[in-house]
C-alpha cells in the first residue's frame, strides 16, 4: 500500500512541477478586440503570397514561392519571406541555421513581469511535394500565416511572459527544424511553459466546424485550457481532444518534457489534396481558416498575460422550501481577485424566470460565501458564479463562458448549475457530500487550513506525505460527525517544499497537492 502511495504522488508531483496552467481561463473584451483586427482580407493577402497563387516582393523585388520544399530554390526565400515580415512588424528575427540545407526562423517578444518564462505558437514553413510547384496552401501555409499574424497583431502590446514566433523547416522530412529548436531550448535550460503548434488549419471539407486538439497526458491542463479560449472567443468551432499523436513539430517538445498541444483539420476529413500540387488557395475554407486563427491568437494572449482563475465549488444539488441556501466558492487566480463593488457572485433565476444576483457575503482570502434567498417548493433554481480580476481586465464564471465586467458575469454562460427545492430534507441546506478542498493559503508558511466534508459519521484518517511518499504528520485520525471540518496544519519544523495530504474517509479517498515557501 505504501509502495503504491508513493508511486500516486510521485505522479502527482511531476504533473505539478511542470508549469501552473490553470484550467479555467477569463474571458477579455481586450482580447477580443485584438483578435477581431485579424480579418479574412488579410490572412487571404497573407496566405495567397506565401503559397505563390499570387508574387510578393522579397529582399526588396518581386518574387513568386513556386515551392518551400525543403531543397527548393525557393526555400531559403521562404525563410527570408518570414524574417522580413517580422522585421516589419517592429520584432528583431533570427535565423537559426542548424545544418547546410536546414534554417528555422524566430521572433521573441520579451516579458515584462517574467522574460525568463516562454509560451511558443509555432508552424512549419516547409512543404509537399518534391517536384517543381507545391503551393502547400493548406499544409501548412495557413499555419505559417497564422503565426505571422499572431506577430503582427501583437508586436506592439506588453505581455508579462515572453511570448515566442518560431517557423520550422524540414518538418516534412522528420520534424528535423523543431527537434533542433526543441534540443536546444532544453539544453539551454530555457522554462518553455507552454507551445501551441498549428498545421493544417484551413481545410473544411464538410463545414462542421471540428478541429482537433492533440495533447499528451502532461499536456492536458494547457488543452483543456485551449478548448475553453476556442469556445470563449470563437464559439462556432467544435474541438476534439486527440491523445499521443506525434505527427507534427509538437511531438518534439513532448520528447523534451514540455507542455504542448497541436491545432489541426479533423483526421476523419483530411485535406484530399494533401502533399499535392493541388494544395492551392482555392480550397481554404476562409471562414474556419479565419476562425482558427482568430482562436490560436487568443489563447497566446491569454497565456502571455495570465488572464486565467479557477472557481472551486461543490454544486448545491437541493434545498428545503423558504429555506436560504448557503454556500462557498474558492477563486484563485495568478491575478488579485475584485472585492467589494465588482466583487464575486452568484447569478441565479427560479423557474426560468429573471435573472437575479447577490454578492458574496464575507471572504476568508480566497473563499467567498453567498446565499442564495429560499425559494417555495417545487421550484427549479439555476444559478452561476462569476468573478472578475481587480484591473477588469477580464471575467470568469463557473460554469464557464459568461461575460460582462463591472459588474463581473452579467452575461450569463450558456448553460448554469441546477438545483430543486423539495420538502423531506434534514437540515437546511443540501444533503452533505464527500470532498477534500484545496488547502488555503497556498502557498503558505508555516500555517494553513484544510477543509473537508464528510457525507455521514465516519472514522477519518488525514496525513501529510512528503514528495518521496514519506508519512510526516498525522492531523487527526478518529471518528467524527458528517459536515464541514476545518483542520490547521503548522509547518514550521518542516523545510520549503512540496507536500501532499491524504484524506480517508470510509471508501473515500482523495490527495492534494500543497507548497510550503518559507
Amino acid at each position: 500500500m505504501k509502495r503504491k502511495l508513493r508511486y500516486l504522488l510521485a505522479a502527482l508531483l511531476l504533473l505539478a512541477s511542470s508549469g501552473n496552467l490553470f484550467s479555467q481561463s477569463g474571458y477579455s473584451p481586450r482580447i477580443d478586440s485584438v483578435i477581431s483586427l485579424c480579418t479574412s482580407p488579410q490572412l487571404s493577402k497573407l496566405i495567397r503570397e506565401f503559397s505563390g497563387d499570387t508574387a510578393t516582393v522579397i529582399g526588396g523585388a518581386p518574387y513568386t514561392l513556386l515551392s518551400r520544399y525543403s531543397s527548393s530554390a525557393h526555400n531559403p526565400k521562404a525563410a527570408q519571406f518570414i524574417y522580413e515580415r517580422f522585421q516589419s512588424f517592429g520584432l528583431q528575427p533570427k535565423y537559426m541555421n542548424y545544418s547546410a540545407s536546414g534554417s528555422n526562423v524566430y521572433a521573441i517578444k520579451p516579458g515584462t513581469k517574467y522574460p525568463n518564462k516562454q509560451f511558443i505558437i509555432c508552424a512549419h514553413y516547409d512543404d509537399m511535394p518534391s517536384g517543381p510547384l507545391a503551393p502547400g496552401a493548406d499544409d501548412n501555409a495557413s499555419g505559417s500565416c497564422a503565426v505571422m499574424e499572431a506577430a503582427r497583431l501583437l508586436a506592439n502590446y506588453s505581455f508579462d511572459y515572453t511570448l515566442i514566433f518560431v517557423l520550422f523547416d524540414e518538418e516534412e522530412q522528420g520534424l528535423i527544424g523543431s527537434k533542433n529548436f526543441a534540443d536546444t531550448s532544453y539544453f539551454r535550460g530555457d522554462s518553455i511553459l507552454g507551445v501551441i503548434n498549428l498545421d493544417m488549419i484551413s481545410w473544411d471539407g464538410n463545414n462542421d466546424y471540428q478541429i482537433n486538439i492533440r495533447s499528451n497526458t502532461l499536456s492536458m491542463p494547457m488543452a483543456y485550457a485551449v478548448k475553453n479560449i476556442y469556445y470563449l472567443y470563437q464559439p462556432a468551432l467544435i474541438p476534439f481532444f486527440v491523445m499521443n499523436v506525434t505527427s507534427s513539430d509538437h511531438a518534439s517538445f513532448w520528447a523534451r518534457g514540455y507542455k504542448a498541444v497541436c491545432a489541426i483539420q479533423q483526421r476523419s476529413e483530411y485535406n484530399q489534396y494533401y502533399h499535392t500540387v493541388n494544395d492551392k488557395f482555392q480550397i481554404i475554407s476562409m471562414p474556419y481558416y479565419l476562425a482558427q486563427t482568430r482562436s490560436a491568437i487568443a489563447a497566446l494572449m491569454t497565456y502571455g498575460l495570465d488572464y486565467f482563475a479557477e472557481i472551486i465549488h461543490t454544486p448545491i444539488t437541493v434545498s428545503q422550501p423558504m429555506t436560504p441556501v448557503n454556500t462557498t466558492a474558492v477563486i484563485r487566480s495568478p491575478r488579485k481577485i475584485a472585492k467589494d463593488t465588482y466583487g464575486p457572485r452568484i447569478y441565479y433565476k427560479v423557474n426560468n424566470g429573471p435573472l437575479f444576483h447577490t454578492t458574496y457575503l464575507n471572504s476568508n482570502l480566497d473563499t467567498f460565501k453567498f446565499v442564495i434567498p429560499g425559494q417555495s417548493a417545487g421550484s427549479v433554481v439555476k444559478y452561476y458564479i462569476a468573478a472578475q480580476d481587480s484591473l477588469g481586465n477580464f471575467v470568469t464564471t463557473k460554469p464557464s463562458g459568461g461575460r460582462g465586467l463591472n459588474p463581473p458575469g452579467s452575461a450569463p454562460p450558456d448553460s448554469m448549475l441546477t438545483y430543486n427545492v423539495v420538502t423531506g430534507i434534514a437540515g437546511n441546506m443540501e444533503p452533505y457530500v464527500y470532498s477534500l478542498e484545496q488547502n488555503y493559503p497556498n502557498p503558505f508558511n508555516p500555517i494553513t487550513s484544510i477543509v473537508y466534508q464528510l457525507a455521514e459519521d465516519v472514522n477519518v484518517c488525514l496525513k501529510v506525505y512528503d514528495v518521496t511518499g514519506k508519512e510526516i504528520a498525522t492531523l487527526i485520525n478518529r471518528k467524527q460527525n458528517a459536515g464541514n471540518h476545518t483542520i490547521e496544519w503548522n509547518a514550521s519544523q518542516f523545510s520549503s517544499g512540496v507536500y501532499f495530504y491524504r484524506l480517508t474517509a470510509g471508501n473515500f479517498t482523495e490527495i492534494r497537492k500543497m507548497i510550503l515557501i518559507k
